[in-house]
């Protein structure tokens, strides 16, 4: 199953912070589906991102949520990622439905990254991968 980006922003972003992670986390399924979701909105990317160690791809969730305020549907894809990630959190099916249609799309498609990883090789390329 093919994944998409939401965006070219989206798409770039994704690679920027891919990059500099440690070469061993750049084709995981549980670091990639958390980014993925991260970078696929600019409200979460900006309250995500500080909890989010580059370097050694930690995340520290507690610590998000414990901070943060999230709107319902920003709450919902900061969970999955984090779900995602590492399991520290749940995340309900029914929740998604309070969903709109760009975030359903990046909810999916993080979903698919976790299950299948990403295209092999995955390489930045000219390839138009999002809708």
């Amino acid at each position: 199953m093919n994944f998409s980006f939401l965006n070219r922003e989206h798409q770039e972003r994704f690679q920027e912070i891919r990059e500099t992670m440690p070469i061993h986390t750049r084709r995981d399924k549980e670091y990639l589906s958390l980014v993925f979701v991260m970078t696929g909105d600019d409200e979460l990317f900006n309250k995500m991102i500080p909890y989010f160690n580059k370097q050694d791809c930690t995340l520290s969730s507690t610590e998000l949520f414990e901070e943060q305020d999230f709107s319902s549907g920003i709450n919902v894809l900061a969970k999955l990622g984090v779900h995602l990630f590492n399991n520290n959190v749940s995340v309900e099916p029914l929740d998604f439905m309070s969903l709109d249609e760009q975030r359903m799309a990046l909810a999916m498609n993080a979903l698919l990254i976790r299950r299948y990883g990403l295209p092999s090789p995955y390489e930045e390329t000219e390839e138009k991968l999002y809708s």
